[in-house]
């Protein structure tokens, strides 16, 4: 009962997490409106979150591995919640940059490398649930965040006042969990229990992760879906607003809901479903993994051109379900491969590879947009199709020459 209560924590901190990460997309237009900010300048904005990102977490999943992880969890919900209240007292490119870009992702950094490793020990056959449920809670943060800008907006309340907000409430959940932690004993992992004697620094982390073609190949699947979402993230709400003349309330809300809203179903399924079969099956989590991705393909294509608000609507749900689906086992199929002891520093790893990568995603789009406009954010979108392709590819090769011989036993 224990390893659900915590779990329950966690999900919610990731709530918050997810729609701080969504506030600035879904704010585009009158973060815009306020500050004067370029098409340009916003993508540099997401871009250079996501160096930050990069060169912080390999150390953020080295200290997952070496220190109590529940006491890194509370401290960095507490801090970043109110890095992201101070985010409303800013204006301008400069002002955006030091305190969204570096000072609250700086932050949350330190959070998800110990929150995926930390559930991961606690959940052995229940790996894939309970990771799912932890996921589950950022599409919940991105649907509902959506819902709260737009009913905000409609009440007059500004893009500061929803910082503040959100910021507040991140604090507030911080403090009780860290009050949980203090309740429970020492706050000691099962982790610190098993394997102190052998903490591993940077550098065996870097060999369980780089040395490890399967782990490379389950993040090369990963990196592929992360780059469309933080594309996604961005410019869907400026897309379909201007696209198709809607609101800004009325297209963060649409494009936020029924993506994340059908998202949210299909991972809570295939978390339960996918434990079920790995126990047939120990390559299951690869191959949902993999048709998701070429499910997913044409639906991007789908969303760029869609000649309807409904057609839209629809390719997203779609790919909701897509996304869902393989995200229920991003984690599960990297820890399948990873021993215990660096499973921090392996999340950490691979989040530096994803952010360099996926960081050119908002400033890709923010420049095809600026010279373009809205039609070069729907070939924008259509082609990230492609990406989906290669990383099905990337996870069948794993499947096929790499999985057999790094496989870590069940329950472990």
């Amino acid at each position: 009962m224990k390893k659900w209560f915590t779990l329950s924590f966690l999900s919610l901190a990731f709530f918050f997490y997810m729609s701080d990460r969504a506030l600035f997309g879904l704010l585009v237009i009158p973060i815009q409106k306020s500050t004067g900010l370029s098409d340009i300048q916003i993508g540099l904005v997401d871009t250079a979150m996501f160096w930050v990102y990069a060169a912080i977490v390999p150390f953020a999943g080295l200290l997952g591995d070496i220190i109590d992880r529940r006491k890194l969890i509370a401290l960095s919900i507490i801090l970043w919640g109110a890095a992201t209240a101070l985010t409303g007292l800013v204006g301008g490119f400069l002002g955006f940059v030091l305190v969204r870009s570096v000072l609250v992702t700086g932050i949350q950094t330190v959070y998800t490398p110990a929150a995926s490793a930390l559930i991961a020990e606690e959940h052995g056959n229940t790996r894939s649930t309970a990771l799912s449920i932890h996921q589950a809670a950022l599409y919940i943060g991105l649907m509902c965040s959506g819902a709260i800008v737009s009913a905000a907006l409609s009440h007059g309340i500004g893009w500061q006042g929803i910082y503040w907000i959100f910021g507040g409430m991140t604090v507030a959940v911080g403090i009780f969990f860290s009050v949980y932690v203090a309740w429970t004993g020492k706050g000691a992992c099962l982790q610190q229990g098993k394997c102190a004697a052998k903490r591993p620094w940077l550098k065996s982390g870097m060999k369980a992760f780089f040395g490890n073609p399967a782990a490379l190949c389950a993040g090369g699947g990963y990196m592929c879906v992360l780059f469309v979402t933080n594309a996604y993230a961005a410019w869907a709400p400026k897309f379909v607003a201007s696209r198709f003349d809607l609101g800004v309330g009325a297209s963060g809300k649409g494009v936020m809901f029924y993506h994340n809203c059908a998202a949210l179903a299909a991972i809570l399924v295939a978390g339960f479903l996918t434990d079920m079969l790995v126990r047939r099956n120990a390559k299951t989590r690869l191959w949902i993994q993999m048709v998701s991705l070429l499910v997913g393909a044409p639906l991007l294509v789908c969303f760029g051109f869609a000649p309807t608000i409904g057609c839209v609507w629809a390719a997203i749900a779609a790919w909701g379900i897509a996304r869902g689906f393989f995200q229920s086992n991003a984690f599960a199929s990297l820890f399948d491969v990873v021993s215990a002891e660096s499973r921090a520093s392996a999340v950490g790893l691979l989040n530096v590879l994803t952010s360099f990568v996926c960081s050119l995603a908002p400033l890709s789009l923010g420049a095809l947009s600026q010279r373009f406009g809205t039609s070069g954010l729907a070939a924008g979108f259509a082609a990230m199709g492609a990406l989906l392709l290669v990383g099905a590819a990337v996870m069948m090769i794993s499947c096929v020459m790499y999985f057999d011989k790094f496989r870590v036993e069940r329950g472990q």
